[in-house]
């Protein structure tokens, strides 16, 4: 076969630049420690890289989520941990004050802390994150929750609950409503409502029992003038269907047990007066707010009273102060437990990020001892068709007749 001399270049050429291409190949895969490092190099495998590394992002970006919602967490748990030791501050002070040996001027000492204490509780009430949002304004994290003073305390947000996405299927709240925490506390009392067609009155004993009603609501009404149904109003409100017990009315006053009778302690309402047909009585736990806590026991302080009275205002105080304290202690339980399923996803999310890499190396990752043996032999292959170029070049009729 005859070989032209431009055909001996050009063949030479070619192989050198293919030898090159392969060494150049070869020093970017070590140089950036993959095997794929264009997708011509694995179209397969550079596709599915590519959706782990969009999975790996989306990880990322959530485990920063779950973070910043710990952060807000913790910061709310801290708020709830000041607000529970205030009321148990205020406990405390109503022990103290109830003590006989008190005069007039060491109550009123007393009611300049409890002043004291309503401004700290105002000022936790009021109390911002990093961003400078307002922690318990609900969806109104712009707008200053909490104003007034002892005469009345108004709340200006709203009852929502701020979230934040912490995965692809679970918003995790991370606020608690002002009005949940501070101005919707269940006291230790029961109050009734009558029908405005009542003639009779009705009033609550055995308020003690509050604990075993938690939520519970409860109406009373009469068939007759000798006969009466209850209905637990918060699973029947229109009370239409079975009545939960019946009773039978003999003269004023007959006391009304409410359903189910709890282990200890019950709660009796006293029916006055002559009640007739279609009398209706309802029975809900009173709602009070933290900071007349503070102010009623203030005035209570201040007033100079010694006697009977002044010391059922103070039970009242330390039983109010319980509630809140109470309240206090059920909303952190859920933060905390939010706490607790954020290091879970955080686990879960650590998880991910090591099995997305996993599968990562092994779609693209690059086999070091393989790759520097064959790096040394493209090398060794190009240093020989160089080598042999320049002698073949070095051919000619010249050179041999010379």
């Amino acid at each position: 076969m005859r070989i032209s001399t431009s055909q001996l270049y050009e063949s030479n050429i070619n192989n050198m630049s293919r030898q090159q291409s392969e060494v150049l190949k070869l020093q970017n895969q070590l140089s950036t420690g993959s095997r794929v490092v264009n997708p011509s190099d694995d179209p397969v495998a550079a596709a599915r890289a590519l959706e782990i590394s969009q999975a790996t992002a989306q990880v990322a970006m959530y485990k920063n989520a779950q973070g910043d919602a710990n952060d807000k967490l913790s910061l709310l748990d801290s708020q709830l941990g000041a607000f529970g030791d205030l009321m148990k501050y205020v406990h405390e002070r109503a022990i103290q004050a109830g003590n006989g040996t008190l005069n007039q001027t060491d109550r009123e000492a007393i009611a300049t802390d409890m002043q004291a204490q309503f401004d700290a509780l105002k000022s936790i009430a009021n109390s911002t994150d990093a961003n400078g949002e307002y922690l318990f304004a609900g969806y109104k994290s712009d707008t200053l929750p909490f104003s007034g003073g002892l005469a009345g305390v108004s709340y200006a947000g709203d009852q929502g609950q701020r979230t934040q996405q912490v995965s692809s299927t679970r918003d995790i709240p991370v606020s608690i409503s002002g009005d949940d925490l501070f101005m919707n506390i269940n006291a230790a009392k029961f109050y009734t409502t009558p029908s405005a067609s009542n003639t009779g009155t009705a009033t609550v004993t055995g308020d003690t029992a509050l604990a075993h009603y938690t939520g519970g609501q409860y109406a009373i009404r009469f068939t007759s003038a000798t006969a009466y149904e209850i209905y637990d109003t918060a699973t029947d409100p229109g009370m239409t269907g079975t009545p939960a017990a019946t009773g039978s009315y003999t003269a004023a006053p007959t006391a009304v047990t409410l359903p189910p009778a709890p282990a200890t302690g019950e709660i009796q309402v006293d029916i006055n007066g002559t009640p007739v047909a279609g009398d209706t009585f309802e029975i809900k736990p009173n709602k009070q707010d933290a900071f007349s806590i503070i102010s009623d026991f203030i005035d209570n302080l201040k007033n100079g009273g010694t006697g009977a009275s002044f010391q059922a205002s103070l039970q009242d105080t330390l039983s109010r102060a319980s509630s809140a304290l109470d309240n206090s202690l059920r909303l952190r339980a859920q933060v905390g437990s939010r706490q607790i399923e954020l290091e879970s996803l955080g686990n879960i999310a650590d998880d991910m990020k090591m099995q997305y890499a996993d599968r990562t190396e092994r779609l693209i990752g690059l086999d070091y001892a393989e790759t520097i043996s064959q790096f040394q032999q493209q090398q060794t292959f190009l240093q020989a068709s160089q080598s042999t170029f320049v002698k073949t070049t070095s051919m000619s009729l010249f050179n041999l007749l010379s």
